[in-house]
């Protein structure tokens, strides 16, 4: 057992927990829709396969183990947090409020907020029983920011 079998899985347990404590910091989290759900659920089965096929040692079972774990909690994480946007994009994982430009909000079947600003655009889809909350923390968090949209 060399240094990389111990390396690579304290970088996969690290990842994890930072994705755990974003989870941690969530308020409010973004409505999973059923292409997600049984998109994530085919990859994890597609990593367990290949695992499943191709792991010579405990070590490669640890660390398939963890990487299905890190991808789980990378899907799970979006939504607000009392900073501000959670996304799943590894290179702008927080988008602090002071980073907002502009918001659009539309209400259809869920809630659709975009965001702009120095990063990239990024949507994020919430439940519709969620829309006093989440008009709530814009209002306070970037007020004058945020315009309404059509379905």
């Amino acid at each position: 057992m060399g240094v990389i079998d111990i390396v690579i899985p304290l970088f996969f347990i690290a990842i994890i927990l930072k994705q755990l404590r974003y989870i941690k910091e969530l308020i409010i989290a973004t409505r999973k829709s059923y292409v997600e759900i049984i998109t994530v659920l085919f990859a994890v089965i597609i990593f367990i396969g290949i695992i499943y096929f191709y792991a010579n040692t405990w070590m490669h079972y640890i660390t398939g183990i963890l990487g299905i774990f890190m991808f789980v909690s990378m899907c799970v994480k979006q939504g607000i947090s009392s900073k501000g946007f959670i996304s799943m994009y590894r290179y702008k994982e927080l988008i602090v409020w002071n980073e907002i430009e502009k918001v659009m909000v539309i209400s259809s079947k869920d809630i659709k907020i975009e965001l702009s600003g120095g990063f990239m655009e990024q949507t994020f889809h919430f439940k519709k029983s969620d829309y006093d909350k989440v008009m709530i923390i814009l209002k306070e968090k970037i007020p004058g920011k945020f315009y309404y949209g059509r379905s």
